[in-house]
Parts: structure tokens; sequence; C-alpha cells
């Protein structure tokens, strides 16, 4: 049996699909209950969060590569499995937060994506991943949206 070393990463992380790439899927619904099986998954891997949100939005149409990227996802976890979130009693408690926004990331409805996550001393505590519901017109209009999403 060969061991391949885990991916640094589920995807690219500037990794961008447009939902008119590649050829047609014929499995669909197979397609959606993996995403939905990874959907319910970033609940306890918020490393995989990204890119599951990548290949989420393309729930209509699914090409063939966009197939691929899910089974990179699935290698990807499979490489990762002992990987987890430990919590442990320490002396430190500080809450940080850090938010991000791409500007008009999805190709295809111009979206940006928001991204946040809070710590509490050294220990991820929430995390968010999520396209914005209006189409911003410079890259400051989709920072403070992501600014308003996050606080």
């Amino acid at each position: 049996m060969v061991h391949c070393k885990p991916m640094s990463t589920p995807v690219e992380v500037n990794a961008r699909l447009c939902s008119v790439e590649g050829k047609d899927l014929e499995d669909l619904p197979m397609y959606k209950q993996l995403v939905g099986c990874l959907i319910y998954l970033t609940l306890t891997r918020p490393n995989i969060a990204y890119a599951v949100s990548v290949i989420s939005r393309i729930m209509q149409k699914p090409m063939k590569r966009h197939l691929e990227v899910v089974h990179q996802i699935l290698r990807y976890v499979k490489g990762t499995i002992d990987y987890g979130i430990m919590y442990h009693n320490d002396k430190e408690f500080e809450f940080v937060g850090y938010c991000d926004a791409d500007y008009a990331g999805d190709f295809d409805i111009r979206r940006s994506t928001t991204g946040y996550v809070f710590n509490l001393g050294a220990r991820v505590v929430s995390w968010c991943s999520k396209g914005q519901q209006t189409v911003s017109l410079s890259s400051t209009e989709a920072e403070y949206q992501e600014a308003a999403m996050t606080a």
C-alpha cells in the first residue's frame, strides 16, 4: 500500500471555478450528496470550509472538473483524518477575531466572499466563509460589507 503525504490545503488558495468550464457531469445526485456530506463535515473540520464553500456554489450544473475538485477534497480529508482541534486549559484567554473579503471572487455572479475566524486564546471558536448578498462596486465596499457581517 502506498501512503502519500497529505496536501497542505484541500484546493489551491486562490482557486476559482466557473460554472461553465469543462464537460457536463452525468451523475448530478452523487455530486450533491458528496458536497452535502462535505458541508456537514465542515462543522468539525474548519480547514476545509473555504474549499467546500467554493464547490458548493456550483450545485445547479456541475461539470466534471468540479467533481475532480470534490475528489481532491476527499483525498485531503482521508490524508488528514487524524487532524483535530484540541482545547486545553490555558491561562491566556484573549479573544481575537480576523476577517477578510475578496473582491468579486465569484466569476459567475461577481459577488465577493467574506471570511472570518474568532480565537479564544490559541483556539478557534467560530469561523465562517460566505458569499456576500450584494455585488460590491469596489474592494473597499466589499471590505465594509465584510466588516459589518463579522461584527
